[in-house]
């Protein structure tokens, strides 16, 4: 978990330690979405894929699947 100042603002912007590691992602997607939930996949850094949602408190968790 990343800290916060006094104002509530991240202390550090996001890095590759604030995602799950998720097996599978493409399967958890689909089951967010079964769920209502919206699922944004993208495969933008290279050998890995992404996938996040959103919660009613604005936080954007995010899985990862590793290569291989």
């Amino acid at each position: 978990m990343r800290a916060a100042d006094d104002h509530g603002r991240l202390a550090a912007p996001p890095g590759p330690a604030d995602a799950l590691r998720v097996t599978r992602i493409e399967a958890h997607a689909r089951g967010l979405e079964t769920q209502g939930a919206k699922a944004e996949r993208d495969e933008k850094l290279p050998g890995r894929k992404r996938a996040c949602t959103g919660d009613p408190a604005g936080n954007r968790p995010e899985g990862r699947e590793p290569p291989g």
